[in-house]
Order: structure tokens, then sequence, then C-alpha cells
């Protein structure tokens, strides 16, 4: 609901080429680690510019047939289009590595600063609506920031459905 029209809409249009041959399309949801670089607000030029040189990295990565969007406020959706799981996962590998490369700064007090990302990775699937699967990237990015800063997690159809029992238990503990 709260994903911006135009990514959706390209999703959409993707979602309905992903059952041919060669058009299966992987998509990755990315926010930083560092809430100093997502909560920039307008008066905020460092952390925007930080943001701006964050996008310009993953797209410099991308070939011209991917695209980046602003997803939220804080995130970042990725499709990689004609792209399977393992492809996905290794260019989203050196997006990665390359976030983390090109945003590490040495501060005045001469203390290095990393800023760093972290991503879920999902296929669009055919079968459910786009939103679905971006609901999985984001299910996959949410157990990769819980498992730290700078990660990369698949979604997986067992792993989420764990995690999501998990959490209905918890709400039938607290009523």
């Amino acid at each position: 609901a709260h994903s911006s029209g135009l990514a959706v809409r390209d999703l959409r249009e993707w979602h309905a080429l992903a059952r041919q041959p060669g058009r299966q399309c992987c998509i990755a949801l990315m926010e930083f680690d560092d809430a100093e670089a997502t909560n920039a607000g307008p008066g905020d030029s460092a952390g925007a510019k930080a943001l701006v040189k964050a996008v310009r990295i993953v797209a410099a990565h991308l070939r011209l047939s991917d695209k980046v969007f602003r997803y939220d406020e804080h995130k970042f959706l990725i499709r990689l289009s004609g792209t399977d799981l393992a492809s996905g996962k290794t260019v989203i590998m050196r997006v990665r590595d390359a976030v983390a490369r090109g945003l590490s700064s040495v501060g005045a007090d001469g203390v290095q600063c990393q800023m760093t990302a972290s991503f879920g990775i999902a296929m669009l699937d055919p079968e459910v609506d786009a939103l679905v699967s971006v609901d999985r990237a984001e299910q996959a990015l949410t157990l990769a920031k819980a498992a730290g800063r700078n990660r990369m997690i698949t979604w997986d159809p067992s792993v989420t459905t764990g995690v999501r029992l998990r959490r209905l238990e918890i709400k039938d503990v607290e009523g």
C-alpha cells in the first residue's frame, strides 16, 4: 500500500512477461543499516547526499534493463530483469559490497564511518500478485536486518512460514 505507484506499475508489466522463457525477474529490497542516512529529513543534506550517492552506486552495478526505484521513505526496490535467483544473488552481492566500499568515509575525528545496506531477495513469481513477491522480498529483508548489518537473505517459503507461525503464536499469547 505504501509502495510507489511507478515501481508497482513497472513490476506488474514484468509480472505479465514473467511466464515467458528468459523473462523471469528477480527483485530485491534494499534498506540502509544506518538510521542517519534513512532518516535524512529535508534539512539534512548529508544524509540526503549519502542516499543519492548510494543509489548512483547501485545503478552503476546494474544493466540498462534493470531498474532501481524508491519504494518508500527507507527502502529501495531493485528489479533485475531476465535474472534467476542464483544470478540475482550474485548481482546483489556485488551491489552490497560496492555500497559498503563507496560509502565509507573518515570523519573529522579520524574515525572510519561505513554505511552499509541489507537486502531481501525474491523472484517475481508469475503465479501470485506482484505485490506478494514484493512482500516476500520484504520478509527476507526483515530477516536480513535481524541477522545484523550488511546482510543479504533470499526469501524461502519454509523460513517465512516459520516466522509467520511464531508471530501468530506470540499474538495469541498476548491476546
